[in-house]
């Protein structure tokens, strides 16, 4: 069964290597490097830091990728320590730096899942446009041969149990009067 899911991983990867551009090449490279150590959430959730009224929110999406760095990055990673595709078979391909970490589950996509399902509940009017620059960067860390596609879709779900689990932990900070 593994054995079918890794081939099936590794095909899904030849099949996206054929449609590098230089163009479509840049554009990836742009889009991963903006999510890299999370960055783009991190700006992302200034302005709602920044407001009283929407502290909470911008303290959500903080817990939400603290939940998915710790867990992902530092717990699941370790644990599973599947050597990334660029290690592997694609290297000479490689349009970005080797990663020094395993693949499993992708990091980049854990934490822009898990700030997606934080917006989609405490800010669903800016659902659309965090959901595709979400699903931009997962499929840019495929797309770069960083990361398997099985890769991306546990980082996917992963992410959302952090979202998930960072809205009532907030709210319970919120409700014992600790001023955010």
């Amino acid at each position: 069964m593994l054995a079918r899911i890794q081939a099936w991983d590794e095909n899904i990867l030849r099949r996206l290597l054929k449609k590098h551009t230089p163009k479509l090449n840049k554009f990836m490279i742009l889009i991963s490097q903006v999510a890299n150590h999370g960055i783009i959430w991190f700006i992302f959730s200034v302005p709602f830091l920044l407001m009283n009224k929407w502290r909470l929110t911008g303290f959500t999406i903080l817990l939400a990728m603290a939940f998915a760095y710790l867990g992902g990055e530092i717990t699941i990673k370790n644990l599973v320590g599947r050597v990334r595709p660029c290690k592997k078979e694609f290297e000479k391909d490689l349009l970005i730096k080797n990663p020094p970490e395993y693949s499993f589950p992708s990091g980049h996509t854990a934490s822009s899942f898990a700030v997606s399902t934080v917006i989609s509940f405490m800010c669903p009017m800016l659902i659309v446009p965090v959901l595709i620059l979400s699903c931009l960067i997962a499929f840019s860390r495929m797309y770069l041969l960083v990361h398997y596609p099985t890769d991306v879709l546990a980082g996917m779900l992963f992410g959302i149990i952090c979202g998930i689990a960072a809205v009532p932990v907030a709210n319970s900070i919120q409700f014992f009067k600790f001023q955010l």
